[in-house]
């Protein structure tokens, strides 16, 4: 396990995931520093916890800020939030961290990398982002997780205000989901383990298969009102989420095109969260409020 020597850097600590991983680390009396644009916002996620948290701010667009305070780190979390630019903003900021003396990055990729080459956007930027950390000189340990769909971008539907949800496939399709509160706490075990009990691992993410007709039986107990499924068109979809989104073209043609080409559950996430995956069910039931304003 991680000493109290450990300090650990978090890039994208503020979100769904990063949160969850920070919490596992403060709860666990590891100091972290959170590279953020907005100081103020991170640091009230994490009240009454001041002791344990730096908050240094910085984006992208410039790391100096990243550089000169990642002396003194022991490991680095890393989730960055920039679709095109993706492969180049991870090697730099990986670079500086080995640089630096960090012994381990923790990466959050995706599952569409498993997916044959270029098959698909998302698959292909995470590739390269992977790539080009693996082949820098003399790196650190470099262990990379790779999640399917996150649940947490079921909330961009409102099935409470329409009454339904929509797809593509035929409502008994299976489709894998992975709760970003898994992600985080896996996350944070690895970062807590001996650097050597994981090395370069990688780990596909995916903790429950769903069909669309099964993911309207939850949201009908949740709401306590019916809620049917609509398959719609591809060209329907890829609209609604355009509008809904703004994601680029290609993301959420993606998003469209292969969500039942990664349905299959990996069955050695109990193996290394030290329990069962959390079901949609459970997730949904914990957000609640998220489907419930009309």
């Amino acid at each position: 396990m991680a000493q109290q020597t450990e300090r650990i850097y978090i890039i994208g600590g503020t979100g769904n995931v990063g949160k969850e991983t920070v919490q596992d680390l403060i709860a666990n009396k590891i100091p972290v520093t959170l590279y953020a644009r907005n100081p103020s916002k991170a640091a009230s996620l994490f009240l009454n916890s001041e002791d344990l948290v730096t908050v240094v701010q910085g984006d992208y667009s410039d790391l100096t800020p990243l550089k000169n305070s990642l002396p003194g780190h022991t490991r680095l979390f890393l989730l960055a939030n920039a679709i095109e630019d993706l492969p180049k903003v991870k090697l730099n900021i990986a670079t500086l961290a080995y640089e630096a003396g960090i012994k381990q990055i923790v990466d959050i990729s995706s599952k569409l990398v498993s997916l044959p080459w270029r098959s698909t956007f998302i698959g292909h930027i995470h590739y390269l982002a992977e790539k080009a950390i693996d082949e820098i000189p003399g790196r650190g340990a470099f262990v990379t997780l790779r999640p399917g769909q996150f649940m947490s971008n079921l909330y961009m539907s409102n099935p409470a205000k329409a009454g339904v949800i929509k797809d593509v496939v035929d409502k008994n399709t299976p489709q894998g989901w992975i709760s970003p509160s898994d992600i985080g706490a896996l996350a944070a075990i690895i970062l807590r383990d001996d650097i050597e009990k994981h090395g370069d691992a990688v780990y596909d993410m995916i903790g429950t298969s769903v069909t669309p007709a099964e993911r309207a039986a939850i949201f009908s107990r949740l709401l306590d009102r019916p809620i049917t499924y609509q398959r719609v068109s591809a060209t329907d979809r890829y609209n609604e989420l355009r509008q809904a989104t703004g994601y680029p073209h290609r993301a959420i043609y993606d998003i469209v095109s292969v969500s039942e080409s990664i349905a299959d559950v990996s069955k050695g996430l109990p193996i290394l969260l030290g329990r069962e995956p959390e079901t949609l069910e459970a997730f949904l039931s914990a957000n609640k409020q998220r489907f419930t304003v009309i």
